[in-house]
């Protein structure tokens, strides 16, 4: 009877705790992490917006600086820019900051983003959505692009500018596997264990064992539909993938299920 009482005492005392624990707040704290400047380059004037790593210690402090290049991908791509020409007629710094983060803190779309990255990381209000390598690996690909034809007539790739095949290809946007596959790639294009260019580049090789047409365009088309088949099928690429996943998992919203 004494257990029976003493766990009850010890349930009700974790219920009241859990539901008076204040949830992470990142929308009032978007300054600590987000950095904004005009900076001047050939004569044009344009705003550069980053994210970096905070030093100070509050709730999504390991969230952030777990992966800042997550966090500038969701940032960059999914933050309103409608503010942006506007603010280059301000030359006073502070005005410009205090201009665009309020801006920023109305940004509905990017703060919807940021609170459900919030709600399933760090208060595990909202539970995370299990994911495939298949469909990951249908995102990741998009960071793989031909791009043109060189003066020899030889195939132009690029990885990880801009969207890329992203808008081009996916009907509904997946936010975070976006940012998840960017900054892996990014993290290990040229590194000893992936190099994951260098596997794009043998990839790129793999085009020129078939003729894929004779209008620029056609073969172009044709080339691009190839690299995301051959770059899904590319084991090193997995093994990255899964490899970063296992190293930020704690601070990613999504689960990757096991092979």
């Amino acid at each position: 009877m004494k257990k029976s009482i003493l766990n009850a005492i010890i349930l009700t005392i974790i219920a009241i705790q859990g539901h008076g624990q204040k949830p992470c707040d990142i929308i009032n704290h978007y300054e600590d992490f987000i950095s904004i400047k005009k900076s001047t380059f050939n004569h044009e004037v344009y705003l550069t917006v980053r994210a970096h790593k905070t030093q100070k210690e509050i709730c999504f402090s390991g969230l952030v600086n777990n992966n800042p290049l997550f966090i500038d991908y969701l940032l960059i791509n999914f933050a309103s820019r409608t503010n942006s020409k506007n603010l280059l007629e301000f030359t006073d710094s502070i005005e410009i900051k205090d201009r665009y983060f309020n801006s920023l803190k109305r940004d509905s779309a990017f703060n919807a983003i940021m609170v459900d990255l919030v709600n399933k990381t760090i208060d595990n209000k909202t539970p995370k959505e299990i994911v495939s390598m298949e469909k990951l690996l249908n995102v990741a690909v998009k960071y793989f692009s031909i791009v043109g034809f060189n003066e020899e007539g030889n195939y132009i790739g690029r990885v990880c500018i801009g969207l890329n095949e992203v808008e081009k290809t996916e009907i509904e946007r997946q936010p975070f596997l976006e940012a998840f596959s960017f900054s892996s790639i990014l993290k290990h294009c040229n590194s000893e264990e992936y190099d994951i260019c260098g596997e794009f580049s043998k990839a790129i090789q793999e085009l020129y064992k078939v003729n894929l047409g004779v209008n620029e365009d056609e073969k172009l088309s044709r080339a691009q539909g190839v690299i995301f088949i051959l770059m899904a099928n590319n084991e090193n690429l997995k093994k990255m993938l899964r490899s970063e996943y296992e190293k930020q998992k704690k601070y990613l919203p999504f689960l990757l299920e096991e092979n």
